[in-house]
């Protein structure tokens, strides 16, 4: 499996296609990978292309969920947002094959 999320980080697979808009899922695993170690609101923003009031709403959404853990400013994927991962490149997989 951590080869799927080095291959996913390298190289986001399901946004390859630039005229497909990214669904919740998509947006979703991108911040979830994203932030493997902890990293600021900006450096999620800017990376995701998400703008600030999309960004907000998903940080907010995840860390309710548990997905995402929040300490003195930073964000970093709890095993709850690797699990979701896991099962988001399942589906991928899946359906891409």
């Amino acid at each position: 499996m951590e080869s799927k999320f080095l291959k996913l980080k390298q190289g986001n697979v399901w946004t390859s296609n630039n005229s497909v808009k990214r669904g919740r899922m998509e947006i979703i695993a991108e911040i979830l990978l994203f932030c493997d170690q902890q990293k600021a609101k900006t450096s999620i923003m800017y990376r995701t292309n998400l703008n600030y009031v999309q960004l907000q709403s998903q940080l907010k959404f995840l860390t309710a969920q548990g997905m995402l853990s929040y300490n003195m400013g930073k964000y970093a994927t709890t095993e709850k947002g690797y699990r979701f991962l896991e099962l988001f490149l399942g589906l991928y997989d899946i359906l891409n094959t």
